[in-house]
């Protein structure tokens, strides 16, 4: 889900039992896209307070909660976690070659997805 598409972001409303919000820039937290009981889990940290409308927590019962990564192994426990359940991210894959241009496009805000970089662009054949 894009969440800066508002129509994508109110057709989800109540859809959700769990969120993960690796946002780490100020935004409207995703709260109204849990259902009842959800839980919204934090894994960035901007640089600014978020707002927190405190009824959107209490009249459906929601949680957030936070987390940072925590090494290798548990890691690898979500990953796990993820295939099991195909659960997956939206990306832009890009190879190496193109990192300068990729900071270029966010510092203008160009970037829809988190950019992951294939690496093996860089390696070189012996």
């Amino acid at each position: 889900m894009l969440t800066s598409i508002k129509e994508e972001l109110d057709s989800a409303k109540g859809q959700f039992d769990l969120i993960v919000d690796t946002v780490a820039a100020q935004h409207d937290l995703p709260l109204a896209q849990l259902k009842r009981d959800g839980t919204l889990i934090l894994l960035s940290n901007p640089d600014k307070p978020l707002q927190l409308r405190p009824q959107e927590l209490i009249f459906g019962r929601k949680q957030i909660a936070g987390s940072l990564t925590g090494g290798l192994g548990l890691t690898q426990e979500m990953l796990d976690f993820c295939a099991k359940h195909n659960i997956g991210a939206d990306i832009e894959l890009i190879p190496i070659q193109q990192m300068n241009d990729a900071y270029k496009r966010l510092d203008k805000g160009d970037v829809q997805y988190r950019f992951v970089i294939d690496i093996k662009s860089s390696l070189t054949k012996a």
